[in-house]
């Protein structure tokens, strides 16, 4: 009887995250070259659908300045929410500035504001922990 209180206790504790873990989704990190995301210096968008995947900005790698992104899964285990965070070094090392997805307050317009700018060489979604698996676009490293 015990364990059966145990199994229902269980099921019923983990079953909201499963549900939410499941989701799928895909979305888009759009770097900008200038602040407040004129496109006019350039950009580029890389295309994600797994969070807790460090992606190392191979073809970007110190030149953002500005940054969006758009249909990002947004529940998450911080607050019910999940986060975005770029990193100044590879495999989501260094300095860590973070923004809540759902609710950004402005999109950051200008790393320089942040002391990122023309510094971020790794960004993460994260949903569950800080913990991470690293990708160097198409390279697998720190899984």
């Amino acid at each position: 009887m015990a364990l059966s209180h145990t199994t229902a206790y269980l099921f019923c504790f983990f079953t909201p995250f499963v549900a939410h873990d499941v989701t799928a989704w895909s979305g888009t990190v759009t770097f900008y070259n200038n602040r407040w995301h004129d496109i006019s210096g350039g950009s580029y968008e890389y295309h994600i659908d797994d969070s807790q995947q460090c992606i190392n900005l191979s073809c970007y790698n110190d030149r953002a300045t500005s940054a969006k992104w758009s249909d990002i899964v947004k529940w998450g285990a911080f607050d019910g929410k999940s986060r975005i965070a770029f990193y100044t070094g590879k495999d989501c090392t260094g300095t860590i500035k973070d923004w809540d997805i759902k609710h950004p307050n402005g999109f950051p317009g200008n790393f320089f504001l942040d002391g990122i700018d023309n510094e971020i060489s790794s960004f993460m979604i994260s949903q569950l922990a800080r913990r991470r698996r690293c990708l160097a676009h198409g390279t697998s490293s720190c899984l």
